[in-house]
C-alpha cells in the first residue's frame, strides 16, 4: 500500500498539531500548578501569622490571670497571718 506524499506530510502535519496542543495544555497545567502552590503557600503564612499573634494574645491573657491569681492568693496568706497573730495575741 503506498501513501502518495499529499497524505504523508498530512499525517506528519497532524501529529505536530497534536504536539504543539499537547505543550500548550501541559504548559497550562504547570502554570496553574504552580499558581495554585503559592496561593498555598500564602494561606500558609496568613494562618501562621494568625496563629502567632493568638498565641500571643492568649499568653498575655494567661500573664494577666497570674498576676491576678498571685494578687489573690497573697491577700489569703496575709488573712490567715493576721488570724493567726489574732489568735496568738488571745491565747497570752
Amino acid at each position: 500500500m503506498k501513501h502518495s506524499i499529499v497524505e504523508v506530510f498530512a499525517y506528519q502535519e497532524t501529529l505536530l498539531i497534536m504536539a504543539v496542543f499537547g505543550i500548550v495544555i501541559l504548559t497550562m497545567i504547570w502554570i496553574g500548578f504552580r499558581q495554585w502552590l503559592h496561593y498555598k503557600e500564602r494561606m500558609g503564612r496568613l494562618i501562621a501569622e494568625q496563629t502567632a499573634e493568638r498565641a500571643a494574645q492568649y499568653g498575655a491573657h494567661v500573664e494577666r490571670v497570674e498576676a491576678r491569681l498571685k494578687a489573690i492568693e497573697q491577700i489569703a496568706i496575709d488573712r490567715d497571718l493576721s488570724n493567726q497573730m489574732e489568735v496568738a495575741k488571745d491565747h497570752d
